[in-house]
């Protein structure tokens, strides 16, 4: 079996500093060890420790890399596509009705409408558990 080929540093170099720009005083999320297609959850800094998880995979395409993420910053969250070569960020699919989870409370919504986005909701965690961002 061939041994995975490690991220280059300068690459995740860049990525480390997208992920300063988002998360305040954060140390070090992009370990030089870091290896494409693995899931590595991270707890933000002792700084922003419990207010701050970021889940992320570097995927190779062609001859670029590309990370998806989780960030999770005191309940709100945001499914992210970033490509590190050109610094272009992308939402990907996302809940709906945050702070928090698929559970809030908003008195100006119906029934029909809380339906859906439970609904949606519990499709976008099914989608972010398989990823691999989320635990069950």
């Amino acid at each position: 079996m061939e041994p995975a080929e490690k991220i280059p540093k300068p690459t995740l170099a860049r990525l480390q500093e997208h992920f300063d720009h988002l998360v305040p005083r954060n140390l070090f999320l992009v370990k030089q060890n870091t290896f494409p297609n693995r899931v590595y959850r991270i707890p933000g800094s002792s700084a922003v420790k419990d207010d701050v998880f970021v889940a992320f995979k570097i995927i190779k395409e062609g001859e670029q890399y590309i990370c998806e993420y989780l960030l999770d910053a005191r309940g709100y969250t945001e499914h992210r596509r970033h490509n590190i070569y050109t610094d272009q960020t992308e939402l990907l699919e996302n809940f709906e009705g945050q702070f928090g989870n698929s559970e809030f409370e908003d008195e100006d919504i119906d029934y029909e409408e809380h339906k859906r986005i439970l609904k949606h909701n519990t499709a976008i965690r099914k989608l972010l558990i398989k990823k691999g961002f989320l635990r069950k």
